[in-house]
């Protein structure tokens, strides 16, 4: 008897404790199980699949892949589910969401994050730190350009390994190739093009002009002034202050102290 009362404050006590843990379970279980840590240099990669867009062994393989990057920074993938970023559905959410998980869950002195927001349809490169500078705005730009079609179809997980294997290239001072910007500067010289073009033709339809000079020349011309006189009708005093030299620039920056680009799928 004595025994069973004991095994029964036993299984109580482990219930209770049970109990009390459990909220701490679930709070870790929202920022992913799949982690790992450099030892070297002790950043980490974590996978953060809220929106569920990958299998478990995608987002080990995903993973593995961020681990990577731990050379240089945390390698966070983030997803967000539909309905589940707070801060609204403009582009603009997406990077908020990025600065709260950056906030919450890592701050680390260097941190990119990729992130698959359902919510918004929006994928966003954040980076945090002195790799700022390496994965600027435009390389973000330019990074998710490149992989927005495999989230366009579905493809998930060719997207985040894909856009994870450009943020390492750029980290490592590689090149990455940028055809978005190339047809967009083919288009621009095309547009340029045409319009010279159109000016050169136009300019040599035209009637040639009569200058002045040749009109005068052709021209009869008399003067003459009896007896000129000059009349004040009124005066007007104008204020033009000194003016206080200097000048006002506009900056540009991450915003937040981070750098971030994107593209919508």
């Amino acid at each position: 008897m004595q025994r069973f009362k004991r095994s029964f404050s036993f299984l109580a006590v482990l219930a209770f404790v049970l109990i009390v843990i459990s909220p701490l379970s679930v709070k870790a279980d929202k920022y992913g199980e799949y982690v790992k840590t450099n030892g070297t240099t002790q950043y980490e990669a974590r996978v953060l699949d809220d929106a569920g867009l990958f299998k478990s062994s995608e987002a080990k393989a995903i993973l593995e892949e961020a681990y990577n990057i731990t050379d240089y920074a945390d390698m966070y993938v983030v997803t967000v589910p539909k309905n589940g970023n707070s801060y609204g559905s403009t582009e603009s959410a997406t990077d908020r969401y990025c600065d709260e998980v950056y906030k919450t869950v890592s701050g680390a002195n260097n941190c990119v994050i990729f992130c698959i927001d359902m919510d918004t349809r929006y994928l966003l490169v954040y980076s945090k730190g002195q790799i700022e500078s390496d994965l600027s705005g435009s390389k973000a730009d330019t990074i998710t350009d490149n992989v927005y079609s495999y989230a366009s179809d579905g493809d998930y997980y060719g997207c985040s390994l894909k856009a994870i294997e450009q943020i390492g290239k750029v980290l490592a001072g590689m090149h990455i190739a940028q055809p978005m910007k190339v047809a967009s500067n083919l288009f621009i010289a095309f547009v340029v093009g045409f319009v010279i073009m159109y000016l050169i033709a136009l300019g040599k339809s035209k009637v040639r002009k009569t200058s002045d000079s040749e009109m005068l020349k052709y021209a009869a011309i008399r003067f003459a002034a009896n007896n000129p006189k000059d009349i004040i009708t009124g005066t007007t005093k104008t204020y033009c202050p000194r003016s206080s030299g200097g000048g006002g620039g506009r900056g540009g920056g991450g915003g937040g102290g981070h750098s971030s680009g994107g593209h919508r799928f």
